[in-house]
């Protein structure tokens, strides 16, 4: 199977269109495909009984009028819930999406798909098989798909059970061992916070072979800037703000 990375897009929705609409929810990856987005990233869990979400905080208290942990609470529960109102009150009657759910809109939209791996620590495995069973029933073909994930252990399952799929490291800083790492991983890119970008660690890493992807960029300026120092894409939660920055800059 190509690798995803072979048709990596400059910037990828993080979240969907996070900035504007709430993320990680049906409304914010329509918004992303109605914006031209290429790509999306979101994160995905399991439910209390074992269904793989969209969501990215343990707690259910930040982006729903919930409480508890969203490993412990099961789908028909986490369904009633308002993901939308923190954001704003139009968005009331958005749900916890379900990966399935979130699938089906961002293939309505043609783009790919950068799924960031979170697994409650020890529910690693399952949580990859689960969601890798849906993948490969419902992911399309010819699109793009991409794993990522700051757990060691995802990305293990994830090589163990479908090896075809590329797969990045999530980190907040450059690690000195970065080779290492990522061999012993067999990732393809590395993705880091923006903050630890550094001009001589990034190069060397490209001269490696490697992809390297920051997060999260809402700045035109320093998108442009991280670009022209060999970045290769940005998560934004403001994917058309910073595309119509490479757009008028002529960037490719």
């Amino acid at each position: 199977m190509k690798s995803a990375y072979s048709s990596l897009p400059k910037v990828i929705a993080h979240r969907g269109s996070s900035g504007i609409a709430p993320e990680n929810t049906l409304a914010s990856l329509h918004l992303a495909g109605q914006q031209g987005a290429k790509w999306v990233e979101i994160d995905v869990m399991l439910s209390g009984d074992g269904t793989p979400v969209i969501f990215h905080d343990d707690s259910l208290a930040r982006t729903t009028n919930g409480e508890g942990l969203i490993y412990k609470t099961p789908l028909t529960d986490l369904k009633k819930l308002d993901a939308g109102s923190w954001k704003h009150d139009k968005y009331h009657q958005e749900t916890i999406p379900t990966l399935l759910e979130a699938i089906e809109v961002i293939s309505q939209y043609g783009m790919g798909l950068n799924l960031e791996l979170k697994p409650c620590e020890g529910l690693e495995e399952e949580t990859i098989e689960a969601s890798i069973d849906v993948l490969k029933q419902h992911w399309p073909k010819d699109l793009p798909l991409l794993f990522s994930s700051f757990s060691y252990f995802a990305l293990v399952s994830a090589k163990s059970l479908w090896p075809e799929i590329a797969r990045g490291y999530n980190v907040s800083a450059i690690p000195k061992a970065w080779q290492e790492r990522l061999e012993h991983l067999d990732c393809a890119g590395l993705h880091i916070h923006q903050s630890f970008f550094d001009v001589a660690q990034v190069s060397a890493i490209k001269a490696a072979g490697y992809k390297i992807l920051a997060f999260t960029i809402n700045d035109e300026a320093l998108a442009l800037n991280l670009f022209d120092q060999g970045l290769d894409a940005v998560f934004s939660d403001f994917p058309d703000k910073i595309q119509s920055a490479i757009d008028s800059a002529h960037l490719k």
